[in-house]
């Protein structure tokens, strides 16, 4: 997606006459609002004109905030992972048992992917046409590189522990995330069969990087 140098340096300008409160505000206002209509109408259905009208800016504001939808999209996505990271981990410390934990949380990470309605666009197959070119741009570079820096740091956490044997950690931080884009083919599985996959997945996970006790 390009955009014209005259129109990015007018909307630059643009920019300067909002206080800094008030940019906070309208971004606020453009994250909540955006999460309420990717969630309902999805992202390729949801414009920036819609959600420019729905803030009270104008279209040429928006793009001080956000370079298109995805990008705006992204932000509350990150928001929303930013969260749940945190709550994944520290939500099951309390397992001591190496096999279990890890199966609980693999278990938990698909569980919440299917019942967060952000997080399923994300995984949706028609969404992630939306997605595609804007999928090479540096914004989700650094999106994706801040996933696996998270199961980096957990990886060594949870080695610390003792909870998951000596492994290359970059490789398998890779490894873990690229298995959940099994969720893609999950309409074209069937639901009974994506539960038998998504299950032996699971197990597969926690039986190869548990610790022995």
């Amino acid at each position: 997606m390009t955009i014209n140098t005259n129109i990015v340096i007018a909307y630059t300008i643009m920019a300067k006459a909002f206080t800094q409160s008030r940019k906070e505000i309208i971004r606020r206002n453009l994250v909540n609002k955006g999460r309420e209509y990717f969630i309902k109408y999805g992202l390729k259905k949801t414009s920036v004109d819609e959600l420019a009208k729905a803030t009270g800016i104008s279209k040429g504001s928006f793009y001080t905030f956000f370079n298109s939808k995805e990008a705006l999209f992204l932000a509350i996505h990150e928001e929303s992972e930013s969260k749940l990271q945190e709550e994944l981990m520290q939500k099951f410390e309390l397992i001591k048992d190496p096999y279990e934990r890890l199966r609980a949380f693999f278990k938990s990470s698909f569980q919440i992917i299917e019942e967060d309605p952000l997080l399923r666009l994300v995984f949706n197959s028609k969404e992630m046409e939306s997605l595609s070119w804007f999928m090479s741009s540096e914004e989700y570079e650094e999106h994706f590189h801040r996933d696996i820096s998270f199961l980096s740091d957990l990886i060594k956490h949870w080695q610390e522990q003792g909870i998951i044997r000596k492994v290359d950690v970059t490789a398998a931080s890779y490894m873990i995330a690229s298995v959940y884009y099994v969720i893609l083919q999950k309409e074209s599985m069937g639901e009974e069969t994506y539960k038998k996959v998504t299950d032996m997945l699971v197990d597969c996970l926690s039986g190869y990087f548990a610790e022995s006790r």
